[in-house]
C-alpha cells in the first residue's frame, strides 16, 4: 500500500520532541524499511521540512540534511513528483552552499535554461 507521508511525520521522527508520535512515525519508518509499505514523499514536504528543521528547530544543515539523505536512500520511500535521484543532488547542494532548497532545486531542473531571479547565484 502506499502511504503519503506529511512533514509533520518527519519532523516527529528526526526531533523525538513528543514520544507518542515519535514512536507512531518510528513504526511507520520500519514498515517502509521493511517493505511492507511504499512511502510517499511529496517535494513540498521536502522543502518544507527544511525549513522547518533550519528555521524553527536552528538546526546545521550538516545535522539534518545526512538524516534526511539516509532516509531517501531506503527502497521503498519515493519522491512523488521527481525522481529521488534529483531531490539527493539538491540536498547535497544545499548542504555544501548557502542556496536554499528552491533556489537549489531550479538550478537542478534547469538545464541549459535561463533562470529569472534577482538572486545573483541563480541569474548567472
Amino acid at each position: 500500500m502506499d502511504t503519503i507521508i506529511d512533514t509533520n511525520i518527519l519532523i516527529r521522527f528526526f526531533i523525538r520532541d513528543n514520544e507518542a508520535q515519535y514512536q507512531k512515525s518510528y513504526r511507520l519508518i520500519k514498515k517502509i524499511e521493511k517493505g511492507e509499505i511504499k512511502g510517499l514523499i511529496s517535494l513540498l514536504v521536502v522543502n518544507e521540512t527544511v525549513w522547518v528543521l533550519q528555521h524553527y528547530y536552528e538546526l546545521k544543515r550538516e545535522i539534518f540534511i545526512p538524516k534526511l539523505l539516509q532516509l531517501f536512500a531506503l527502497k521503498n520511500i519515493k519522491i512523488m513528483e521527481v525522481e529521488k535521484a534529483r531531490v539527493v543532488v539538491i540536498l547535497t547542494t544545499i548542504e555544501k552552499s548557502s542556496l536554499d532548497f528552491t533556489d537549489a532545486y531550479l538550478l537542478q531542473v534547469a538545464n541549459k535554461r535561463k533562470i529569472a531571479s534577482f538572486n545573483h547565484d541563480l541569474s548567472k
